[in-house]
């Protein structure tokens, strides 16, 4: 069987029989403190695996900075619950003052300058086998995620939504004026997963029709960039925020996601697809992944099946995941970001997706 890298480049192709690492984005401190430290790290860790992209995430547990420091200091909200963020029972959120009103400049999501300072660490280094520079990955926290965590539930965060729009928007064609192709875009929204869990499922299709309009409306702002859009189960300390038993409701937003960029005249992102969660070993049960048959044609699939605690379970969902799709994988990645590991568990779970890339490009 022979595996297609992504096809979405506009610089030198990957070759067409490797399978790259795609990687998430963080990793724990103090490795992610500084840009040109966390980009060494993954290049040295590789081997000689292709890759999608350089991350260089600055917080190892995603927007868990920004929750508790930066939208504590927003002058119009006020603080309705503390929290340490060391459980999902144990989070901050906030409501805006009687009488005023968020901004979409008060979101403060610092990606742009966050992107330049990676862009300046990577022109400094020397990167060995190639002769030009990867691409850098800039982790975007989808819109309906930010509003979630920020005002503590989905039902509170609608008000607020589309300021929310607004400020992603933003960046993100900031980041596309500023450095064109040199990127790649990670959409992350862990909220999309979540919400069919919260949801019955009689109301999925009403949930499906939102969900992908809104996800749809951050991915058209860019449409000729490299995006990958990262679905989630939640990893806050390593634990998910449930587990799953099936693929059916990823399967329902993404082919409702491909109709609604269709109709913007926009293509459809490569997807990072979890398939596991925390600590736990991938499923090794066939029907997990039956739903993959019914997903969209021509839909690009990154295996995110990787855990570093269970090789052979890891090798059976990629191949599982490869049966059910008919059709090769755009990639091989972990479920998450290496932020919630120690750096040991980061270099085995690296050194695992390499050994998979590897098998699996030579089919």
């Amino acid at each position: 069987m022979t595996v297609h890298a992504p096809t979405k480049t506009s610089d030198r192709e990957h070759d067409r029989h490797t399978l790259p690492v795609h990687l998430v984005g963080s990793l724990p401190r103090p490795l992610c403190d500084d840009p040109a430290t966390a980009m060494g790290w993954f290049l040295r860790h590789r081997g000689n695996a292709a890759l999608t992209a350089l991350p260089s995430d600055r917080d190892p547990r995603w927007i868990i900075d920004w929750l508790t420091h930066h939208m504590s200091s927003v002058p119009c909200l006020e603080q309705v619950r503390g929290g340490e963020s060391r459980g999902y029972d144990d989070m901050p959120y906030y409501r805006v003052r009687p009488g005023q009103r968020l901004c979409a400049e008060e979101i403060g999501l610092s990606r742009v300058e966050q992107a330049d300072a990676a862009f300046a660490a990577l022109d400094r280094l020397c990167v060995t086998g190639t002769g030009e520079l990867p691409r850098v990955q800039v982790g975007i926290p989808n819109a309906l995620d930010l509003a979630v965590f920020a005002f503590g539930s989905i039902e509170a965060a609608q008000e607020w939504l589309p300021t929310m729009q607004v400020a992603v928007v933003h960046e993100v064609t900031e980041l596309v004026a500023r450095w064109g192709d040199r990127l790649q875009l990670q959409l992350e929204t862990p909220a999309v997963l979540v919400a069919y869990h919260l949801t019955p499922p009689a109301a999925w299709p009403m949930l499906t029709a939102e969900l992908s309009r809104q996800v749809a409306g951050v991915l058209s702002a860019a449409p000729r960039t490299r995006w990958v859009l990262h679905l989630c189960y939640g990893d806050l300390e390593r634990v998910p925020v449930f587990t799953p038993s099936d693929l059916r409701p990823a399967v329902l937003f993404l082919n409702a996601l491909a109709d609604a960029l269709a109709g913007k005249g926009a293509p459809m992102p490569i997807v990072h697809l979890p398939v596991t969660s925390g600590d736990s070993p991938p499923p090794t049960d066939p029907a997990f992944y039956d739903e993959l048959r019914h997903l969209r044609r021509g839909v690009e699939v990154i295996a995110g099946v990787v855990a570093e605690d269970h090789p052979e379970e890891t090798r059976e969902a990629l191949r599982l995941t490869v049966e059910a799709l008919g059709m090769p994988v755009a990639g091989v990645a972990a479920a998450c970001g290496y932020g919630r590991r120690t750096e040991d568990a980061a270099a085995a779970n690296l050194g695992l997706a390499a050994e998979l890339a590897q098998e699996w490009s030579v089919r």
